[in-house]
């Protein structure tokens, strides 16, 4: 049995992932977050707490194989990584953003810089992923929608991000397949975007 970990449950992601995950006979799920114990799901663990406070973290980590962090705060990732080395947790998966290094392609570029404040998008968790001893993937991720599509283009760090668009779902696919080993990305920086939407100047629900 592995253990998962879901820190900021209530999110639009893990409302496509945990049912997948939930499909797995393999994997016991807890759901961490403020309000993780009114969240509607029956047969898992809720815990609700606060992301940027140790002792919620450590309490939520006990027993843990894989954390999936459903949102990109650098501070509040480095509070992850300090309880995942305290209890001794090697894997994360998380959500983040693309231009953390400024590799956005145009001529979605122009946009997405307007659209974001700048080329590079700064205080991010990769910063702190990267400089740790974990097993980390972080998800560099395009502008999402919700949609039906699971399919994604997973691009890694050095390579231009061509995409600028990709469903939840197709986000959620991703996650499902590294914890189950259909993929491995370990100690990797991964942009995510759909099939089809690269070289684009903008989503096209923009």
């Amino acid at each position: 049995m592995v253990n998962v970990l879901i820190i900021g449950a209530s999110g639009q992601i893990p409302e496509v992932l945990i049912p997948l995950l939930q499909e797995q006979a393999n994997l016991k799920l807890t759901l961490f977050g403020r309000n993780a114990t009114h969240l509607p799901y029956t047969d898992i663990a809720k815990i609700s707490g606060d992301a940027s406070n140790l002792s919620d973290l450590i309490n939520a980590m006990q027993n843990q194989d894989i954390v999936y962090m459903n949102f990109d705060n650098k501070s509040v990732t480095e509070m992850v990584i300090r309880a995942m080395s305290q209890t001794g947790v090697k894997r994360i998966i998380q959500a983040g953003v693309l231009s953390v290094y400024g590799e956005v392609s145009e001529p979605f570029a122009t946009w997405n810089s307007r659209m974001m404040g700048g080329t590079v998008a700064h205080n991010r968790g990769i910063e702190a992923l990267e400089i740790s001893d974990l097993d980390y993937t972080y998800m560099r991720m395009t502008w999402l929608y919700n949609g039906k599509g699971s399919d994604y283009v997973a691009s890694p760090k050095g390579e231009p991000f061509l995409g600028v668009q990709i469903s939840r779902r197709a986000i959620a696919q991703f996650v499902l397949d590294n914890i189950t080993g259909k993929r491995n990305d370990i100690k990797a920086s991964i942009g995510l975007w759909e099939p089809g939407s690269e070289n684009k100047p903008k989503p096209d629900f923009y």
